[in-house]
């Protein structure tokens, strides 16, 4: 089984299916129709289907990406299934792997897809990329091999990524005669400028920091002094969340921060007033976001009219001499019940290849591997939103992580173990972090040891 050492997840899937529905979902229905790289043609055209996001980013990408796939193929045609953004997209899957009508090729978060992997719903991909000596969307690199990997066979093509830098709003520290974060800036140099930021400005209060809520956002922080929260990124064993790192990010980000510092603004801040304690409104001088984030600063989406003067930087280096970014990776997985899994193949690398990757460029998402992104991506990000140092994205893929990978996903953590109720309590200045972690680690240590239990013994 694949094992992180240092790098890690937003949200999990968490439906769990009984075994004879899903197997009987899952089994492969019949023989490839047609074989691809120039064989036999089939004696009729295959449709792909292609289960995918469809909400106003995504569903337009998708459509070109399919216009163009069709325009160049005869014997396979593309088909998209647009499904709304969120939980509810997951659901959906899970009813249509139930019910045996699943799309060929589905669309998933990098953290979402091993549940039905370790169900046998997914193909290994390993055997048609050897065929073809297709290593496109797969560089040797760690964060990229926690989320296309399950127990050392490759499931996901990556089609897009985000990395999570700090946006910073230049007004702020222009007014205050701050100097902009460097890359070589470190976490205190980041807490001391929370405090310097904190001020009133034109009669409104400005806040040095806008923290996030939730686990997956706070992986980088956690991970900063060296340590991790697990024994292991996938699959972990042990529950390592009452170790001081954890503790102590915690206790800065969600309490220190807005209770003690007050150079953040409340959660009751935040709900009373949506529309101003935040980065993209005005109210806030820095702000952990991804790519997707871009739009909200500059360019006709943009929350403050005229946009925001703004830039991005790398994350502060920690106690561990060693920058920790999330890089989240997202693409297709191939549904071992697709009757032509060559033709869904054909789409996969059509999706994953250069062809693709210009339509994700186009789209907005950071495209899927250090070189398109270089190539497609930022050139055009550049201009488009106003951000000088969009380089910085591509940098930070070096260092990324993700939470955690396996079955036992975030969701489950938050459902089995309560994770997201107590990270609030603390964001609600409920509790310390010491407190809360000391009553959180036994939860989820069992949803571990529960889970491990049902387990071969080999894994």
């Amino acid at each position: 089984m694949g094992q992180g050492t240092r790098r890690g997840t937003l949200r999990g899937g968490s439906t769990i299916l009984a075994g004879g529905v899903l197997a009987a979902a899952c089994a492969p229905q019949g023989a490839p129709a047609g074989a691809p790289q120039g064989g036999a043609r089939r004696a009729a055209p295959y449709t792909v289907r292609v289960q995918v996001w469809g909400d106003v980013q995504d569903k337009p990408v998708y459509d070109n990406i399919l216009e163009d796939f069709n325009a160049a193929h005869t014997d396979i045609k593309m088909e998209n299934d647009h499904l709304p953004q969120g939980q509810d997209y997951y659901q959906k899957f899970a009813a249509n792997l139930a019910a045996g009508t699943s799309a060929d090729l589905v669309y998933f978060q990098g953290w979402m897809w091993p549940e039905y992997a370790a169900k046998d719903a997914l193909q290994p991909l390993d055997d048609l990329a050897g065929r073809d000596k297709w290593t496109t969307p797969w560089p040797n690199d760690e964060a990229y091999d926690l989320q296309t990997r399950f127990r050392s066979k490759r499931y996901l093509s990556p089609s897009n990524t985000g990395t999570m830098l700090v946006y910073y709003a230049k007004e702020y520290f222009d007014k205050a005669g701050i100097a902009y974060p460097k890359e070589g800036w470190t976490y205190q140099e980041f807490q001391d400028l929370t405090v310097k930021l904190t001020r009133q400005l034109d009669g409104r209060q400005v806040y040095g920091y806008e923290w996030n809520t939730g686990y997956n956002r706070q992986t980088p922080w956690l991970r900063m002094a060296g340590g991790l929260e697990w024994d292991r990124i996938a699959e972990p064993r042990k529950a390592l969340w009452t170790a001081a790192s954890v503790v102590d990010a915690l206790q800065y980000q969600l309490y220190d921060a807005p209770y003690k510092l007050g150079v953040s603004p409340q959660q009751a801040q935040l709900a009373a007033d949506p529309s101003y304690n935040r980065i993209q409104f005005g109210g806030t001088a820095m702000k952990m976001e991804g790519p997707w984030f871009l739009p909200q600063m500059w360019g006709p989406q943009a929350r403050r009219e005229g946009g925001t003067q703004y830039d991005v930087q790398l994350l502060p280096t920690g106690r561990s001499g060693k920058k920790v970014h999330l890089n989240l990776i997202e693409g297709q997985t191939l549904l071992k019940s697709s009757k032509d899994r060559d033709a869904a193949w054909e789409v996969m690398k059509w999706i994953a290849g250069e062809q693709g990757q210009q339509r994700i460029a186009e789209g907005g998402r950071m495209c899927n591997v250090p070189d398109t992104i270089r190539r497609l991506w930022l050139p055009q990000t550049r201009q488009k939103y106003n951000v000088a140092n969009a380089d910085a994205f591509l940098k930070a893929v070096e260092t990324g992580t993700i939470s955690t990978v396996g079955p036992v996903t975030v969701s489950v953590l938050d459902r089995d173990a309560a994770v997201a109720t107590t990270l609030n309590e603390i964001r609600d200045g409920k509790a310390t972090a010491k407190d809360a972690m000391e009553r959180l680690q036994p939860k989820i240590q069992q949803v571990l040891d529960t889970y491990w239990a049902t387990q071969p013994a080999s894994k």
